[in-house]
This record gives C-alpha cells, structure tokens and sequence, in this order.
C-alpha cells in the first residue's frame, strides 16, 4: 500500500510539472506520428521494391535484415524525441522555464550518441529475436528474461548521456551502477505511472459500452473519440515518464531532491534496507 500511495502521489507530482510545460507533449507527439510514417514509408518500399514478397515467400535471412533496419529506425526516432523530453526535464526541475527549441537543440547536440545507442538497442533487439525464434519455450523465457534485465539496466541511459557527455560503455555502466542504488524502487513507482495511466485507458471503455445501447453509429462515434483519448493517455504517459525519470536521475547525480517534488518520495526511491545494504556491502 505504501509503494501504491508513493507511485499515485509521484504520478500527481509529475503531472504538476507537466502543467507547467505542456510543450513537452510535443516531442512524444511526434514521436508516435513520425514512427508510424517511418513504418508505413518502408512498407511502401517494400511492396514496390518487391522485397516484401520475398519477406512473406519465407526469406529468413532477408526478414531479419528488415527487421534490424526497423529496429534502429524506431529505436533512433523514440531516441532523439526522448532526449528532448529529458533536457526540457531538467531545465523545469532546476528551476528553469524550458521551451520546444531547448528540446531540439539537445537532440541535435547528441545526435551522434543518440545514433550510436540506437544501432546498439538495433543489434541486441535482432540477436534477441533470432535467439527466440529458434528456442523452444524455456528458451524464449529466458530470452525474454534477458531482455528484461537489459531494459532495466539501460534505464538511465539517456540522461547519463547527454548530462555526463559519457561514452556508451561508460553511459551503460553508470546506468546499471543507478539501478543498483535504486534497488528497484525507481522503477517500481515509475511502473506506477504506466499503471494509473493504464486505469485511465480502461475508464475509456465506459463510453463505447454506454453507446453500444445507443446505436451502431453512436458505438463508432463513441470508439473513434476513445481511440483519440488512448493516444492522447499515449504521449502524456510517455512525458509523464520522462519527468520522472530526469528526477530521479538528477537526484542520484547532485543529492537534492528536484523542484516540484516532495522529497520524501523521491529519496524512498533511493532508500536500501539496511540488511539489502550490508549485504551488497560485504559483497564487495
């Protein structure tokens, strides 16, 4: 009950920030759009260049080949927007008044590093499906289970990145030092996040219900509007997320609890029980 009272007073506190920089939406906005034409683009090629039927006749090879190119495009777009979002971020949580071009700016500046790790995600999301595909059922778990712990060791990536101008190696073993002094709690409450969020995208379903009483044409009205409330739920959890994340980044690195949030909730973030502590401690 306490982590849920942590991650709902969290969630309302980044909404607070958000308020003040409702800019911010724009880079997830964009994001969303430009990634769905960035897959519709290289459907388009395929089909007229023809390596689509070659894809679908069962080219193997071919279709990892595809999909590494997809995964660097996605993971290079989502990239380049999400650092945007932090640096916008960081500038409100030290006090600052950020705007759309800040965000820009710093995508622009770290355009190289944003490449590089998109084409690292690239290569490990590719093994890890090639893996997949030829395990068997324990196999895929433990796959799965890899992708997991890459995800989670790779969290603070982005502003490691950019705020500490750190190379990748380096960038990757900050991160993973982060999460260690987290223990998991950061992630926890910003999984709050995504689960209010995720409450919210349910609550939608109330009005197509309520219309599908109606008429036919009332339940597609109603489906279309929710449909443009769960995208909206979409970019303003992927903010949401970001503002967190750049709070408990910046708390980590300078030791004081950023601007908009109480302290109390974002130093339990960090808080290690004494036993897990003197544990790690002997460890070494």
């Amino acid at each position: 009950m306490t982590t849920i009272r942590r991650s709902y007073a969290i969630f309302v506190e980044s909404l607070r920030i958000l308020a003040k920089d409702k800019e911010i939406l724009i880079f997830p906005f964009l994001s969303g759009v430009i990634t769905i034409v960035a897959f519709l683009t290289m459907v388009v090629a395929g089909h007229n260049s023809g390596l689509l039927q070659e894809f679908q006749a069962g080219n193997r090879l071919l279709g990892y080949v595809v999909l590494f190119v997809w995964y660097f495009v996605s993971w290079f777009i989502v990239l380049f927007f999400n650092v945007a979002v932090i640096q916008c971020a960081s500038i409100r949580l030290r006090g600052g008044d950020p705007t759309v071009a800040d965000g820009f700016r710093a995508s622009m500046q770290h355009i190289g590093r944003i490449a590089l790790w998109a084409l690292i995600s690239a290569t490990v999301g590719i093994i890890l499906r090639v893996i997949a595909d030829r395990a068997k059922i324990i196999g895929k778990i433990v796959v799965g289970l890899i992708g997991a712990v890459w995800s989670i060791a790779t969290y603070f990536i982005v502003p490691v990145m950019i705020f500490e101008g750190r190379s990748i190696g380096d960038s990757v073993k900050q991160s993973t030092q982060l999460i260690k002094k987290t223990w998991g709690e950061s992630l926890i409450a910003a999984g709050g996040i995504g689960a209010f969020i995720m409450l919210l995208a349910v609550g939608g379903l109330v009005l197509p219900i309520a219309a599908m009483f109606i008429s036919a044409t009332a339940a597609i009205i109603a489906l279309g509007v929710t449909v443009i409330y769960w995208i909206a739920l979409s970019v303003v959890s992927a903010a949401l997320s970001g503002i967190f994340r750049t709070a408990l980044y910046l708390y980590a690195a300078e030791g004081r609890t950023p601007e908009g949030f109480t302290p109390d909730y974002v130093q339990n973030a960090f808080a290690m029980k004494a036993k897990t502590a003197s544990f790690a401690l002997s460890r070494g």
